[in-house]
């Protein structure tokens, strides 16, 4: 997972610190958990006087983990009037998908064409890895398959050699990520896996096949979009 966020417990009382840097990773970690989780709902208000107050922290630190969760499309910053949780529509939703898709896709490409033995064996790895959890006949918990399975994709387009093209996919990844976890609730309860499609996937970026790696990523990350659409507008969010 990238980073780990869902083990994070939930803070609702302050927060002893050591170091500036530290008071900044740590308010950004917890804001970033409960707006994936939808603890903070889209479009509601984070005032930093309320939030020093909370963590315990001075404002400087609160507002550079608010700037760096707006430079991840989760908060909004608006000029004089201070930052809000990151508001959802369809269409917001729609274009995420399909630019991460491109995203995606692309830097698979590239692996494919540039990953060397080293890459090819942390992808099997990865997979066995997952694999573990995802053929479990008890469900596992949400945070250890997600960490596993994040793992997995990222091992997948490791080889593509660009950090600026995995640094892109990792802000989009974060919008991406948020939709899917608001919408199915996983902080409540598990999802369905996905183990037919991994391992077919990994067997498509071992063989070489970037035809057919396309086509299967493609559906993969797609084929719960509608669903999580209507789940969101049956719960108002959008």
């Amino acid at each position: 997972m990238e980073p780990n966020a869902f083990a994070t417990p939930i803070l609702s009382t302050a927060i002893t610190f050591t170091a500036e840097s530290t008071f900044v990773q740590q308010c950004y970690d917890q804001l970033q958990q409960e707006i994936m989780q939808n603890t903070l709902k889209p479009g509601e208000k984070l005032k930093v006087q309320h939030l020093m107050k909370r963590f315990g922290i001075g404002q400087g630190p609160i507002r550079e983990a608010l700037s760096r969760l707006s430079a991840f499309g989760l908060v909004e910053a608006t000029e004089n009037k201070g930052f809000r949780v990151a508001r959802i529509s369809e269409a917001d939703i729609t274009d995420t998908y399909n630019t991460f898709t491109h995203i995606e896709n692309l830097a698979l490409e590239l692996a494919i064409k540039q990953g060397d033995h080293i890459w090819e064996g942390a992808v099997v790895a990865a997979l066995h890895t997952l694999s573990l959890v995802e053929r479990e006949e008890s469900a596992e918990p949400y945070a250890t398959w997600a960490e596993r399975n994040y793992n997995f994709h990222v091992a997948l387009i490791s080889g593509c050699n660009s950090p600026l093209l995995l640094e892109i996919r990792y802000r989009l990844y974060m919008k991406f990520d948020r939709y899917c976890r608001m919408a199915f609730e996983v902080s409540n309860r598990n999802l369905p896996t996905n183990h037919t499609e991994h391992r077919e996937l990994a067997e498509a970026v071992l063989k070489k096949d970037i035809v057919l790696a396309h086509k299967i990523n493609t559906y993969h990350i797609n084929a719960n979009r509608e669903l999580i659409i209507e789940k969101l507008k049956s719960l108002k969010l959008i």
